[in-house]
């Protein structure tokens, strides 16, 4: 990638940036009485566009949706170079993988509104290509990966294989897609969101009384600590896993949530680490004025950002209180 094709790219991210929520307009979120006070507030903020044809606050959902899509069309318009969003865009192409693929193999009906309307791939062209057997213009990584789900089903008939493997795929093709830029910053992204996995996976796999064998097929490979690590503390207890990866090259967060799961025997506060840790890694591209970098930290701030906003909305309908949704709530980026 050469950094100065990124130099306009960055000059409007920065202007961008100064649109990102501010702590104090999620704290007026969090103490709104319910929803409809939550989309007030969003009213005064760059969400305004993507609140048309709201009907019920219930619907907040299409609001995010909206939101999230404006996003990548705009980041996308932004590059000549779209590695650099692909590399976020993709766990939306595989989502729709796993959907189109359960859409044919399974049968299942009625899942138009399962899509997501962001990713590398026309999902509409690709879905009437592979519903109707047509590869012809299908790119050939993905036409594999299809063909070896699709195989690997007809041996199983294991349902719960498809998302295993399209998981394992996506992680393949996003390292790929990660060592190709040589941006430290990406390769960093990758291998680190793989040893949060791995690390998520092993404890979930202890806690489901599963065996080694499942746990070799789930584990992913090219993150900081080798799979084969991962598959041999197994059985090992939660403290004895702690210590055996506490000297390894990853962040102290994956430490920390081991630390709170083996508390509370839950994966919510690991899982909201892990999240903080990706927006602390991407602060670093504040200080970057030529380069990707910039583009890809303001997508993930955004990415978070919704996300914040999901749990806050989610939380209003249930009436949860604002002590509560603090907890919560992920780090901004801000």
């Amino acid at each position: 990638m050469d950094r100065m094709d990124f130099l306009q790219a960055v000059t409007r991210t920065r202007v961008l940036e100064t649109r990102l929520l501010s702590r104090a307009t999620i704290e007026r979120m969090v103490e709104a009485k319910n929803i409809e006070e939550v989309i007030k507030v969003l009213g005064e903020t760059e969400y305004v566009s993507s609140l048309e044809g709201l009907n019920r606050p219930e619907e907040y959902e299409n609001i995010l949706s909206k939101e999230l899509k404006r996003v990548y069309d705009l980041t996308y318009d932004m590059v000549n170079d779209k590695t650099v969003v692909d590399l976020l865009a993709l766990k939306y192409d595989y989502h729709n993988l796993k959907v189109l693929v359960k859409e044919k193999i399974l049968g299942n009906s009625n899942v138009e509104n399962l899509y997501i309307p962001v990713g590398m791939m026309d999902i509409e062209s690709l879905r009437q290509n592979y519903l109707s057997d047509n590869f012809k213009d299908v790119d050939d990584k993905i036409k594999g990966v299809l063909l070896a789900v699709e195989e690997d089903f007809e041996r199983n008939k294991d349902p719960q294989r498809i998302d295993i493997l399209l998981d394992k795929y996506y992680y393949i093709h996003l390292y790929e897609l990660a060592k190709k830029t040589e941006i430290p910053l990406f390769i960093d992204y990758v291998q680190d969101l793989i040893d949060f996995t791995n690390i998520r996976t092993l404890i979930r796999v202890k806690k489901q009384n599963k065996d080694m064998k499942f746990l070799e097929d789930v584990v992913l490979p090219n993150g900081k600590i080798e799979a084969g690590d991962i598959i041999m503390s197994l059985n090992d207890p939660v403290e004895e896993i702690i210590n055996k990866f506490r000297n390894y090259d990853i962040s102290p967060e994956v430490i920390k949530g081991l630390e709170a799961y083996k508390d509370t025997g839950r994966l919510s506060e690991f899982e909201k680490l892990m999240d903080n840790y990706i927006i602390e890694l991407n602060k670093q591209s504040k200080y970057v004025h030529f380069g990707p970098e910039p583009i890809f930290s303001y997508i993930v701030a955004k990415e978070t950002e919704i996300k914040v906003l999901r749990i806050i909305m989610v939380s209003k309908l249930n009436n949860i209180p604002p002590d509560r949704i603090r907890e919560r709530l992920r780090d901004l980026y801000v």
